[in-house]
């Protein structure tokens, strides 16, 4: 199962559509055209996707999953289905990473407050320890705004840890790392049909910056 995920996660970078529109300079989530330049206005669908008999990219969604929130309700990807959502992975007594990255989803959820087609999910890592209970006092003493909008969500931890590569991150338990577990710091931008469009590192500032402007696009773009 490990072995798979990782595979996973080193072929997901690997694979690009095609779009047509205005050339602009490099930027890694924008979609590429045949002679290989970065393209304005057009997310790449990323993601370790089949080809067809003809090698034309195939981009699939995220698998289904159904799991449970903070506060016991059940959420499924088809909730989220017509909303631009982003999510990451977190554990809430992460001693590491976890806190910068809830900074930056903070960032996010009130940059996009008045979006009533925007959510934000948080899955963890740890489902045995992180209950709803203490998921909900965890996203209280966040300061989370809204909990219909943004969803903490406690599932199998081998479903979640399968599902993760969907999300182009590593999440797994793991000994020798602090806390017990690994997983990515990445935020990740999922469009209305399921289709994983853009991703940030969740430490790094500037590079939520481009993710809310990936937001911001997707969002007005089929409403």
């Amino acid at each position: 199962m490990l072995l798979r995920n990782l595979i996973g996660i080193i072929l997901i970078f690997l694979l690009l559509p095609a779009c047509q529109e205005e050339e602009v300079e490099f930027y890694r989530r924008h979609a590429q055209d045949e002679d290989g330049k970065y393209l304005k206005d057009s997310l790449a669908y990323l993601g370790n996707h089949p080809r067809d008999e003809n090698g034309v990219l195939q981009p699939q969604p995220v698998r289904d999953w159904e799991f449970i929130d903070q506060l016991s309700r059940k959420i499924s990807n088809q909730d989220l289905k017509g909303k631009v959502h982003v999510v990451d992975f977190f554990f809430t007594s992460c001693p590491t990473i976890c806190l910068q990255v809830k900074n930056q989803m903070l960032r996010i959820e009130k940059e996009f407050k008045d979006y009533p087609d925007f959510s934000l999910v948080s899955f963890t890592v740890d489902p045995k320890r992180d209950t709803p209970e203490r998921m909900k006092d965890y996203a209280n003493k966040l300061g989370v705004e809204n909990m219909d909008r943004w969803r903490f969500v406690n599932g199998d931890k081998f479903e979640v840890y399968d599902l993760a590569a969907d999300y182009l991150s590593i999440a797994l338990e793991q000994p020798d790392a602090p806390g017990g577990f690994d997983h990515s710091g990445y935020i990740v931008l999922v469009d209305r049909k399921g289709f994983v469009r853009s991703y940030a590192t969740g430490t790094i500032p500037e590079e939520v910056d481009y993710l809310m402007d990936d937001i911001r696009l997707l969002l007005n773009k089929n409403k």
